[in-house]
């Protein structure tokens, strides 16, 4: 595994980010971004880029989140047509594809950050 960090974040940027969430975020992320606001992580067979959580509100309201998949909360993609998302009932991680976004194209990844990571590093 291979990660390019984005520089870390301030305690005023993370508080305005979860400030402006209704849901809890899947253990070990927040971590893992407080120290890098984003990230591009190459897998031997797979690519995560993780948008900077200071761009994420707007991402997902450029993608159209809330009206295509409303219980879902991007957070990166695979560098190609699936993007990562945050279940905001479960806090689960997900896979779905940025074309036809809808809830019930989803794929179940991993239930928290760190086993993303190494459902992706298989």
């Amino acid at each position: 595994m291979n990660i390019e960090k984005n520089p870390s974040l301030n305690k005023a940027d993370i508080e305005k980010f979860t400030s402006g969430i209704n849901f809890k975020l899947p253990s070990g992320y927040l971590e893992f971004m407080q120290a890098s606001n984003g990230a591009d992580i190459s897998f031997d067979n797979a690519y995560l880029l993780l948008w900077p959580l200071t761009d994420l509100i707007q991402l997902n309201q450029d993608y159209g989140a809330e009206e295509f998949a409303p219980g879902f909360f991007l957070i990166g993609s695979d560098g190609g047509e699936m993007a990562y998302a945050i279940s905001k009932e479960t806090s689960h991680i997900y896979t779905m594809p940025f074309i036809g976004m809808t809830d019930e194209d989803v794929t179940l990844v991993s239930s928290d950050f760190n086993g993303l990571l190494l459902e992706l590093e298989k």
